[in-house]
């Protein structure tokens, strides 16, 4: 305990500049989820007493009676309009990141004596290049499957919009499965894993789609064999997708914190803009590609260039991996959930759940041996205890699969950065994109394709530039305000694209369509990022994984409402209503992170402070 008090009263004197002589503590309570509280904090005897409230970008620190230190941002100024108890002028213009005194005394303990051994740029590069490999391969095969699909059955969409719907749907309700297991199993174990089963289950797919190309009228076999090779690519094709989602979950929202933490400020940042910047390149460039060996070569080469691709890296995307993890000695050691149990505001709500489950458990043992005891006179006696005890069992088994299911959710909404993460979901609950629907809508309005690939291309090419605005403004601004920019900037640019729709040029509204779609993609993918990294700084390590898995569930389901209310909007004049829908959800949108940056800064401009430059 005096260790602790000891490295307490340095982290306070390092950051706030307190005095040393500030030696006696009462009542320091708990550490949850990085927020530190403590009751209070007395002072020297005839040390004037002040109150005052130090507001940073995204969190309150309040030292009087009580001290609260939630999320400190690291470079926004103290506000001089207020005063801290027992603080001098001299730490107004203090930087620091302040995740909770335990939080911080942890991380401490857990990088004493272990350095990098590998330089940090040369890392990061192995990072870069494996989530390049990866991302190369999945945008290949996300573009080209759905030709595949139209090529194996010209004139039709089913069997392209099954597909889709199968790997939503996977995504959405198997989102959070993927996060605990993610959570629940070694760093090296779940990149092995998620590796492996993504570029098979592609490799596979692709390797089904080859058999139909070969054969595209029926399949050797017959329609049955026609029907499970259709079956087998949906299947494969969704396993992928949820292997490509553990993977992601576990590089982008776990790895690259641990990376960054002791390293010099803004690391973070960059590293997030870097592998956003390779998944939009890799998403503008890798159906270029696909593309131009189709129209060149044939589409049969194009699914064998696939399957050829994912088959050949996987194993120099491992070694990257396995590079980066063994130089740092931080992913080697075990998760907070691996050790001891999560500490979390909604800790009750578990222990509510574990008791539930063994309850279960104590009647359903009650029960089994209950069956164990009844008469064996008739052999049929014994057959009937034996199903009765395996349909309890499966019953079991069930209900620690939707308690888990529901414990999932309910870790996702208590985090601080819950109504941030589901305003980010929101934003796939749109027409207003370069998606199926809007390139659909666009090519009946007599939109020529290459128009079209153009303005594709001009989007992905804002978002590029965003990956590159980002760090810069984020520096400037920090992470919550960049978000709050963004967001609104997004609004305002689809409102563009919302007039269009009362234009009544076919030419001239599909113009303002196309510009405003391609211009808020500067807003979305900042937006975007911000979001990400205040989740990456908010959410507990060994939460990261069902956290990173329930977003992408929300983020599917969002994707999938998109289609459904297409379904019943089919007609073209009735893609204005889309438009409105869309627009309305983005306004939701913005209202709830406006309201989340409301919430956690206690105000969204500076008011007092313009009011004292004019």
């Amino acid at each position: 305990m005096a260790e602790e008090d000891d490295l307490k009263k340095s982290l306070l004197s390092e950051t706030f500049g307190i005095p040393s002589s500030w030696t006696s503590f009462h009542d320091i309570a708990t550490v949850e989820n990085g927020a530190a509280s403590i009751a209070s904090l007395s002072t020297p005897t005839g040390t004037p007493k002040k109150s005052r409230i130090a507001t940073r970008s995204d969190c309150a620190i309040r030292i009087g009676d009580g001290v609260e230190v939630n999320d400190v941002s690291a470079k926004e100024h103290i506000d001089e309009s207020s005063t801290m108890e027992g603080i001098g002028e001299s730490s107004e213009n203090t930087s620091c990141i302040v995740k909770g005194l335990t939080s911080e005394k942890d991380r401490l303990a857990k990088n004493e004596g272990h350095e990098i051994s590998l330089p940090l740029e040369r890392l990061l590069m192995f990072l870069y290049i494996s989530h390049f490999l990866s991302r190369w391969g999945g945008r290949m095969w996300e573009f080209a499957v759905g030709l595949f699909m139209i090529a194996i059955r010209p004139g039709s969409l089913v069997l392209p919009a099954m597909y889709g719907l199968v790997e939503a749907a996977s995504v959405a309700a198997f989102g959070v499965v993927v996060g605990e297991w993610v959570d629940k199993f070694p760093r090296l174990k779940v990149a092995q894993v998620s590796l492996g089963v993504q570029n098979g289950s592609i490799v596979t797919a692709a390797l089904a789609v080859v058999v139909l190309l070969v054969h595209p009228n029926s399949a050797p076999g017959g329609f049955k064999v026609f029907i499970m090779l259709v079956a087998l690519v949906n299947a494969f094709g969704a396993v992928g997708a949820l292997a490509g989602l553990a993977n992601n979950i576990l590089v982008e929202r776990d790895w690259v914190v641990i990376i960054a933490e002791g390293q010099a400020p803004g690391l973070l940042t960059r590293i997030n803009a870097g592998m956003r910047r390779i998944d939009l390149s890799c998403k503008l460039l890798a159906p270029v590609a696909v593309g131009v060996l189709m129209s060149s070569v044939s589409i049969l080469a194009s699914a064998v260039l696939i399957a050829t691709w994912n088959l050949l890296s996987v194993g120099f995307e491992y070694w990257l991996l396995y590079s980066v993890y063994s130089a740092i000695p931080a992913l080697q050691q075990y998760k907070d959930n691996q050790q001891v149990s999560s500490k979390t505001t909604h800790s009750s709500y578990s222990e509510d759940i574990d008791n539930d489950i063994q309850v279960a458990d104590g009647l359903h043992t009650a029960e089994i041996a209950d069956y164990r005891q009844l008469p064996t006179q008739d052999s049929n006696v014994g057959v009937v205890s034996q199903k009765q005890g395996t349909l309890v069992s499966l019953i079991k088994g069930l209900e620690g699969h939707v308690f888990q299911f529901f414990h999932g959710w309910n870790v996702y909404i208590y985090q601080e950065a819950a109504l941030a993460a589901v305003a980010l979901a929101l934003l796939y609950f749109t027409v207003l994109s370069f998606g199926t629907l809007m390139t659909a809508f666009l090519q009946m309005r007599g939109v020529p394709p290459y128009v079209l690939g153009l303005a594709r291309a001009v989007a992905a090419a804002v978002g590029i530039a965003a990956t590159f605005i980002y760090p810069i403004l984020q520096a400037r601004l920090q992470t919550i305000r960049v978000g709050i920019w963004s967001i609104w900037l997004q609004w305002v640019f689809l409102g563009v694209s919302v007039a269009s729709i009362w234009v009544q040029n076919n030419k001239i509204s599909s113009s303002m369509l196309i510009g405003g779609v391609a211009a808020s993609r500067l807003g979305l993918w900042m937006f975007d990022l911000s979001v990400t990294q205040l989740m990456q700084e908010s959410v507990p390590e060994a939460e990261r994984g069902v956290v990173g898995g329930v977003q992408n569930s929300v983020q599917s389901l969002m994707d999938m409402l998109s289609y459904v209310i297409a379904v019943f909007a089919p007609r073209p004049q009735d893609f204005g209503k889309l438009v409105l829908i869309s627009y309305g959800v983005v306004s939701t949108a913005a209202m709830l992170y406006s309201f989340h940056v409301r919430r956690v800064r206690g105000h969204l401009v500076h008011i007092d402070h313009y009011l004292r430059s004019r």
